[in-house]
């Protein structure tokens, strides 16, 4: 990875205070589908894996094991320490869902935040829609399954970007509405659009509600339950004092944060900004009772703003006590555009604040590193009073955006966002499609004091790496384990190592070391997970594949005769086992021997089912032909002639047109197959009573082939032999 560059180290002797280096990457890695897939929120989980939440419209492939519902679905990923992918779920309804937050809840299951236009009844989701967008909430178990979802909305647009877990069970909802008094919204909208905040229950209830707004625009992105039971809320605003809003506005958009109390009333609300643009997407609560917020402005020192931009759009940390008031504010940039999203903040141990964005400047003002892409991670620490102390860029020759970060136990830090690069820069792996997910663990100072797992790293904390790692592994069959030659079934692996080898009757079946493996022959089927520190072999599962019948029949006589005659078909018998007759793809009534009489024109064959299995295997076809009226002349040795024969499929066809043997001078030349099936048809005139007709097969199979030559419902037919 990029390192900083410290061409001059300035001990500070008083503070006791240097520049730090930024912590190295642990690991890494690209998830994605082939479509494009957006990662918004990102969290350490209580088992010491991590949760990543965002949209796709990728179908199957990649990682993604689902196709979309809709336009958009939620997207969750569930990943161990160290970055391996334990389970993932497309959630999401028949139209346009997208997704900002994903929280653990207290019973390790998952709370996930975003907006639906999907109407009620398909894929994920069971409610309809009250309007244009709803706040669409989905509680998770701990494996990923869905257990309930809820829906709030007016009949107008209404935009969930935070969904939080709060102390008494419940979940605090924020987004924004322009909806009046309509579905589930209580009270009218004051301005244009407002914040809409809801605080439910366990199972989604409503509890209270609160539309927050001034006169002309205000959006709400993020809420957090506060120590003293209330909540923080941030966004932007575009309204004077008005409603809600009692301060004036600065510029085109500002900061405002508004502090609730318990039952969801406005304690104080606080406008910050310049005279141009500044966009707030996250406050969150910080250890001293006060809180922190962070975006992006493009403003000068203008309004309450006491710091410059350093180009066009620059991060703007705000530290407020916990009446609102600002302890510190630092501008952070460089000379082009440095954006963050929601979730972009996190507080450290330390008193810190590590910051998640991604920025297109090259080296100038606060950036000391050069981007490889056109938009590259970047990433730094802040101290307690908001001074850097240490930063990183990463990316790939593509583009790259950070839009979440989370402090993990072990003092390290887990990034994440969306990526449009290779394998370039610091991405080591390729991408799946338009836009992947890209986490990163960066190293930590501490221990994560959980249960092992195999990862080179003591996880324990007890001195040694990888002790008693005992991996695991089950297999299952999706459907029945006994079935008829030609059918199959899957097998599926859940497992705790890092390879996979699947075997048949103990020998390595080759080129099978997927999640999964699809068994067509018998045997006794096992799966061996592998890792570093351990091997595992599944239970065993036994595949029985019983034998289809042999199925044949044969003529009796010629299949080709005038209305009147008869040909006896017969299926050569199979102990114990039924017959069926079939005329072209129908069943004949009644015909279940093993010998039938065909009368009529058709493909016959007959399928032979075993009676103990229920096995059975369809004969092949027999053609029969009626062509002729009975007592028609037909198959006339002597009424044309074919050469050469054999043939390479060029050959002529002579005849005779007399009162004899033809009743038109119009005649028709038609060639089959060996199947019966039609291949050629022309319609020829005879000149003078005589037929000499130049044929030509191009590109035809070698083998035997039916001509026929009809005048008047009256029918020769030949045989020749293409070569």
């Amino acid at each position: 990875m990029k390192r900083t560059s410290l061409s001059i180290l300035i001990i500070l002797s008083l503070v006791g205070s240097l520049s730090a280096q930024a912590p190295a990457i642990q690991w890494q890695k690209t998830i994605g589908s082939s479509g494009y897939d957006f990662l918004n929120s990102i969290g350490q989980t209580s088992d010491g894996g991590y949760i990543l939440g965002g949209y796709s419209d990728g179908n199957i492939s990649g990682f993604k094991s689902e196709d979309n519902y809709g336009g958009d679905d939620y997207w969750i990923v569930k990943m161990n320490a160290v970055g391996v992918v334990e389970w993932e779920n497309t959630v999401g309804g028949g139209n346009f869902d997208r997704f900002y937050s994903v929280e653990e809840t207290p019973d390790e299951g998952f709370i996930l935040g975003g907006q639906s236009l999907s109407g009620g009844g398909w894929g994920d989701k069971s409610e309809s829609n009250k309007g244009g967008y709803d706040f669409w909430i989905v509680k998770l178990d701990e494996n990923g399954v869905v257990e309930w979802d809820r829906s709030y909305g007016g009949t107008g647009n209404d935009q969930l970007y935070s969904a939080q877990p709060t102390a008494d069970g419940g979940f605090i909802l924020a987004g924004t509405s322009d909806s009046g008094i309509s579905g589930d919204k209580t009270e009218d909208r004051v301005g244009n659009s407002d914040f809409w905040v809801i605080k439910t229950d366990a199972t989604g209830n409503i509890i209270w509600q609160n539309d927050i707004g001034g006169l002309m625009f205000d959006n709400v992105y993020s809420a957090y339950e506060t120590a003293d039971g209330g909540y923080i809320l941030g966004g932007t605003s575009t309204s004077g004092i008005s409603g809600d809003k009692t301060e004036a506005n600065f510029g085109g958009v500002d900061y405002w944060i508004v502090k609730l109390n318990a039952s969801g009333t406005v304690v104080w609300n606080k406008t910050f900004g310049g005279t141009l643009s500044d966009y707030l997407y996250t406050v969150i609560p910080t250890a001293d009772g006060g809180s922190i917020a962070a975006g992006l402005s493009d403003s000068g020192l203008t309004g309450n703003k006491t710091d410059n931009t350093n180009g066009g759009n620059d991060y703007w940390i705000i530290k407020l006590d916990n009446s609102g008031n600002i302890t510190w504010q630092n501008s952070i940039g460089g000379s082009g555009s440095d954006l963050s999203f929601v979730n972009a903040i996190a507080q450290t141990s330390d008193g810190g604040y590590a910051l998640a964005a991604y920025s297109q400047s090259t080296i100038s003002g606060d950036k000391t590193e050069a981007n490889t892409g056109s938009w590259d991670y970047w990433i730094m620490k802040l101290n307690s009073t908001g001074s850097i102390i240490w930063q990183t860029v990463l990316g790939g020759s593509g583009g790259d955006y950070a839009n979440a970060i989370s402090a993990t136990a072990d003092e390290g830090f887990i990034i994440g966002g969306y990526s449009y690069s290779n394998a370039s820069g610091e991405k080591t792996e390729d991408g799946f499609g338009d836009a992947d997910y890209w986490v990163m663990k960066l190293e930590g100072t501490g221990c994560y004091a959980y249960t092992e797992t195999c990862n080179g790293i003591d996880d324990d904390c007890d001195a040694i790496v990888d002790e008693g790692i005992i991996e695991t592994i089950a297999i299952t069959a999706d459907g029945a384990t006994t079935f008829c030659q030609g059918g199959n079934v899957l097998l599926t692996a859940t497992h705790s190592g890092t390879s996979l080898q699947w075997k048949k009757n103990g020998v390595n079946i080759s080129g099978a070391t997927s999640l999964t493996y699809l068994a067509s022959a018998s045997g006794n089927y096992t799966c061996q997970t592998t890792s570093t520190c351990n091997t595992a072999t599944s239970n065993t599962i036994v595949i029985t594949v019983n034998k289809n019948p042999k199925a044949s029949i044969t003529a009796g006589g010629p299949t080709t005769f005038c209305a009147g005659g008869s040909v006896t078909l017969t299926e050569t018998p199979v102990g114990g086992s039924t017959y069926q007759w079939y005329k072209g793809a129908s069943p004949i009534a009644g015909a279940t021997t093993n010998i039938y009489v065909a009368t009529t024109a058709g493909n016959y064959k007959c399928r032979v089912t075993k009676t103990a299995t229920g096995c059975f295997k369809n004969s092949n076809a027999i053609a029969v032909s009626v062509p002729c009226k009975e007592g028609e002349m037909f198959n006339d040795e002597n009424a044309f002639s074919i050469y050469p024969n054999p043939n390479n499929g060029t050959f002529t066809i002579e005849a005779t047109v007399t009162t004899q043997n033809f009743a038109s001078p119009e005649s028709t030349i038609e060639i089959y197959n060996n199947l019966g099936q039609l291949i050629f048809s022309k319609k020829v005139i005879a000149n003078d009573g005589i037929i000499n007709e130049l044929i030509e097969l191009k590109n035809i199979t070698p083998g035997i082939y039916l001509v026929k030559l009809w005048n008047n419902n009256i029918h020769n037919e030949k045989n020749i032999i293409i070569e």
